[in-house]
């Protein structure tokens, strides 16, 4: 396993890609932190893309300088098999940064499901 934390400067309307998993590994992601670095409210949107895209985080208000966050001190997690990815959308003339942080693995057999 090997540890990994990147952060992003968002851009406003486009699903910025902050993960994708390579080949060959699995990805626990540990922590996002999503922060509406501008001076209104705006909304952001969350979407891991695995073989349907699976919305988490739909539209959410945040407030200027607020954020919201998923994993971290609450324990929350999602594995990521190879080639899935991880968007974030913000708002259209927004200022929104990221954090994630994962763990990657090598990929491990598993169910056809």
């Amino acid at each position: 396993m090997t540890k990994h934390s990147t952060g992003f400067n968002l851009t406003g309307g486009v699903a910025n890609t902050i993960l994708t998993v390579p080949t060959g590994y699995d990805a626990e992601i540990t922590f996002l932190f999503i922060v509406n670095a501008g001076n209104s409210t705006k909304t952001v949107t969350a979407t891991w893309h695995n073989n349907v895209n699976v919305i988490f985080l739909s539209g959410k208000s945040v407030t200027a300088s607020d954020h919201v966050e998923f994993g971290g001190p609450f324990g929350a997690f999602l594995i990521l098999r190879e080639g899935d990815y991880m968007t974030v959308e913000p708002e259209a003339g927004s200022t929104f940064s990221a954090i994630i942080s994962y763990n990657l693995y090598p990929s491990a057999p598993r169910f056809n499901i």
